[in-house]
């Protein structure tokens, strides 16, 4: 760790949170133990590079097909509507058909293809990842998976030896500052509510919007809107945040961060220091959202995660 996790730059947002939170008559959260601290970012970054270089991560994306109604055929075969590398793919692997609001697997005959370690031998109706417990076909190296974005559906896949991710770089980040770990106040909405997002690709998606995290900067009070995507069935509060360092510094559009659910007083951590790129920066097959209207700070927030290398 820099010297900005000394003592010294984690007194001052300690006193700034906890003279806030004595306005509000609410006591301040604990001070993080330093060692801890650098044993949690450590073990963050971990999980950052596993995410995008991992067995199935980002970078092992090969394409992202959007389906029309019947068959769309799979394979290396260029005559098939959805072509596969022909070194990681049979010339028929098999086809994909979607009827109404619901599409199904065939593989093609004398495929080894398998679903939770099952081996698919006849039709398999497809489950995306908007719902528990989404379909995701495994063959040799391809990992296929189905998904959805306001009925809009889709075939997503993977290859695990994809060049890059046995080339990927690593992350860059700022320096890790403690000033950036901030105490926030969640405030909920009265009634619960949704919001449309849009994503990079344009496609509008009514998200949940349960409330908003309020914290302060510089004696001056900000906010940040949370929402929670179809696809998360965790119980982390997710932000998508803009701020000055996009475009020079940080990836162009945003950056993203998780948070832990209050406590019963509504109090939670924002961590700058483990905001991140989305997956978008790192390939052009994901469909991220984009924050939404008001997520802009306007100050620096100079900790968390670079824009990559070869952006």
């Amino acid at each position: 760790m820099r010297r900005s996790l000394a003592l010294l730059p984690l007194l001052a947002p300690l006193a700034a949170a906890t003279l806030a939170a004595c306005e509000r008559g609410v006591p301040p959260l604990p001070p993080v133990e330093l060692a801890a601290y650098e044993d949690t970012i450590a073990k963050w970054h971990e999980r950052r590079v596993e995410a995008i270089a991992g067995p199935e991560g980002w970078a092992t994306l090969v394409g992202l097909w959007w389906l029309q109604p019947g068959e769309t055929r799979i394979g290396s075969d260029s005559a098939l509507e959805l072509v596969l590398p022909a070194n990681r793919a049979p010339r028929r692997l098999g086809s994909v058909f979607v009827e109404g609001d619901s599409a199904r697997f065939v593989p093609a005959r004398g495929v080894k293809i398998f679903a939770d370690s099952q081996p698919v031998t006849a039709s398999l109706t497809l489950h995306s990842d908007v719902e528990e417990k989404q379909t995701v076909l495994r063959a040799g190296s391809l990992v296929v998976a189905y998904i959805t974005r306001s009925g809009k559906k889709a075939v997503r896949i993977k290859d695990t030896l994809h060049v890059a991710r046995t080339s990927f770089p690593g992350h860059r980040y700022f320096p890790t500052d403690t000033a950036w770990r901030i105490t926030a106040r969640f405030v909920p909405r009265a009634k619960p509510d949704s919001m449309d997002i849009i994503d990079v690709l344009g496609i509008e998606t009514r998200m949940w919007w349960p409330g908003e995290l309020r914290f302060r900067v510089r004696g001056s009070e900000h906010s940040l809107q949370v929402i929670r995507e179809p696809e998360d069935h965790g119980q982390r509060l997710f932000v998508m945040f803009k701020d000055s360092t996009n475009l020079r510094e940080t990836y162009p559009a945003m950056r993203y961060a998780y948070v832990n659910p209050p406590d019963s007083l509504g109090r939670t951590i924002l961590d700058f220091n483990q905001s991140y790129n989305p997956p978008c920066a790192f390939t052009s097959f994901a469909t991220c959202p984009l924050p939404p209207k008001g997520n802009a700070l306007p100050f620096r927030v100079p900790v968390g995660e670079l824009k990559p290398a070869k952006h």
